[in-house]
């Protein structure tokens, strides 16, 4: 992914005359030089971007001049390099680092005189500033490093007239003049250009899971299928071979369950296709208070956060603009060691060697500490640029990222403070892209599920596949409904989700002779089955009845026949036991006034 340029004037000064000797302070003060930049952005159709820097040099002092300058971008896939000082070619001297690129040379002309100016242009391609996934364009402008000498900026960023209106775009254009968008002035000073053009990104994928039990008893054991959040919804299109049963948990995970036998092994193979939407969707449901919790890994009690320093970090943005910050990304931690999870406070004290796993940590740790509920995500991110966009995780080159809880929006929003870091500021906290498909959710606990890509069992398999797919239409969930039982005054009703997506929505049950009307939310995973109760509202005496139950689920309706005891088994017998014991007790006083009434008789 593209990372914002650090533009830098380094270019070596040559004193004239001698006269350095004898300038007043305030002189010595002044910026050499006011430059200004006019940078041009023209995306071709294929996705690379031609990049020109028109930069125009005044001298502030006559008695000094440039010889040479440079320019650090955080690009590294570049060609085409071009450089004319006042229109004549230059060579130009490159030099390719991690995640940057410079580009030095020597200037032709001298430009030597007060108010005097000097013009010069660098030219390039690069397919780090715009990437296409599927039907979906995300373009990543560098920003300009803050200089004394900079006095002007401006971007004009030109992209294929077939383009749709962006779906976020920040910050906004002064001017957009068709498929032309100019900025210019403080609105993007020592700030990153990010747009995104399209709304929702759609992904096929193959996953492969291998299961073996060693064990001389059966087991039951379980596997992570990729879940539904905030911007991810997701249809499994097949599970070969299908669960026993599909549950989820307080996260959200979707825990696909299977018997082994002793010594069997099991390789499951899951068809899906993922959705991704650029805005996230709001939640009814807020998160528990385990997601402010501290544990052994999110170890916000530790001392090392009572610094001032931490203190006074209290909302989400300030936690990911220290994080982003103050860890820096180590390229070569995973060749030196083998992975291990590091418990935040110890990600903070090393905060000079981090990878994913150590960003999300300590993100976590700090919001669960200011209150604010978080959580971590393991998944796959596609990434064009392993040196802007590493992926730090060993299994099939997974990556890690957080996402808090806001309040207002009642919605989880995910953030990836290691790529804002790599990336040198590309804004990953008020947008995500399009390329994080998250497999599992840690929240309650930090390490469990594990994601897709971890069930190896000691194969070197590549078991996740994903590819950029155009939009598929998802099926509508399809259930079927069966009577289970009456227990007590309710009837239990087993409600089978027969398809390959989530519902998770209103259902009503009419309300009859027997039943009242039953209104209510409900969450039923792909393949899946759910129990509700629908209350009796009277039950026939003498015997049983049968009837139907209907209800409604996204807007279909459902039956299914039911059957209520009589409210008189139990209470027949209770009466009669009732009426013989009535009996018995009439006939017993009678007898015994009748002989008390022959006694009367007898003794008159």
């Amino acid at each position: 992914m593209p990372i914002y340029p650090t533009i830098k004037f380094v270019g070596s000064l040559v004193i004239a005359f001698g006269l350095i000797l004898i300038f007043p302070k305030q002189a010595l003060a002044l910026a050499k030089f006011n430059t200004n930049y006019q940078i041009y952005y023209q995306v071709e159709d294929t996705g690379k971007t031609h990049v020109k820097f028109v930069i125009n040099q005044k001298n502030n002092l006559s008695v000094v001049y440039a010889t040479n300058f440079g320019l650090s971008i955080n690009e590294t896939k570049i060609e085409n390099i071009r450089v004319l000082d006042e229109g004549t070619p230059v060579t130009a001297n490159v030099i390719k680092s991690l995640n940057q690129t410079s580009i030095s040379f020597p200037f032709i002309s001298k430009v030597v005189g007060k108010d005097k100016n000097h013009t010069f242009t660098i030219e390039y391609n690069t397919t780090d500033i715009t990437t296409k996934t599927g039907n979906t364009w995300q373009i990543d402008i560098p920003r300009l490093e803050p200089d004394e000498n900079v006095a002007e900026q401006t971007v004009i960023l030109t992209v294929p007239s077939r383009f749709s209106a962006p779906a976020y775009i920040d910050p906004k254009p002064d001017i957009v003049n068709g498929n032309v968008y100019y900025f210019s002035g403080q609105k993007i000073s020592n700030k990153s250009i990010s747009a995104i053009f399209g709304k929702t990104q759609f992904y096929k994928g193959n996953l492969s899971y291998h299961l073996v039990n060693n064990e001389t008893a059966s087991i039951q054991t379980e596997i992570a299928l990729p879940p539904n959040t905030s911007y991810q919804t997701v249809y499994f299109q097949n599970i070969v071979p299908k669960p026993e049963e599909i549950v989820g948990d307080r996260d959200g995970n979707f825990l696909a369950k299977y018997t082994l036998s002793p010594g069997e092994k099991k390789d499951i193979i899951v068809n899906l296709v993922v959705k991704l939407d650029f805005t996230p969707k709001p939640t009814n449901i807020q998160p528990s208070d385990s997601l402010l919790a501290k544990n052994s890994v999110w170890n916000y009690d530790n001392g090392v956060f009572a610094t001032t320093e931490l203190r006074n970090l209290k909302s989400p943005k300030s936690i990911y603009d220290f994080v982003s910050d103050k860890l820096k990304y180590d390229y070569e931690k995973l060749n030196r060691e083998r992975p291990t999870r590091s418990p935040a406070a110890e990600s903070l004290i090393n905060n000079q060697s981090a990878i994913c796993t150590d960003f999300t940590n300590v993100f976590v740790a700090l919001a669960r500490k200011s209150g604010v509920p978080a959580r971590e995500l393991e998944g796959f991110a596609i990434s064009e640029n392993p040196d802007l966009k590493p992926l730090s995780l060993t299994q099939d080159v997974l990556h890690a990222w957080p996402e808090y809880f806001d309040k207002t929006k009642s919605s989880w929003i995910q953030i990836d403070p290691t790529w804002a870091n790599t990336t040198r500021g590309i804004d990953y906290f008020n947008k995500l892209d399009f390329n994080h498909i998250v497999l599992a959710i840690h929240g309650e606990n930090p390490e469990y599920p594990i994601p897709a890509g971890g069930y190896k069992n000691g194969q070197r398999s590549k078991d996740i596949y994903f590819e950029p797919t155009e939009s598929i239409n998802f099926p509508s969930p399809d259930f079927s409904l069966q009577f289970l039982k009456q227990e007590n005054n309710n009837l239990l009703i087993q409600i089978q989700n027969n398809s390959g997506v989530l519902y998770y929505g209103n259902l009503t049950g009419e309300e009859n002779e027997y039943i009242e009307k039953t209104n209510t939310w409900i969450n039923i995973l792909p393949f899946s089955k759910e129990v509700i109760r629908l209350q009796i509202k009277k039950q026939p005496f003498a015997r049983g009845v049968t009837s139907q139950a209907i209800i409604h689920l996204n807007g279909n309706r459902y039956e299914t026949g039911f059957s209520i005891g009589a409210a008189s088994s139990k209470a027949l017998i209770y009466s009669g036991i009732g009426g013989f014991l009535a009996i018995v007790t009439f006939s017993a006083r009678y007898l015994y006034f009748r002989r008390q009434k022959q006694k009367t008789t007898l003794y008159r």
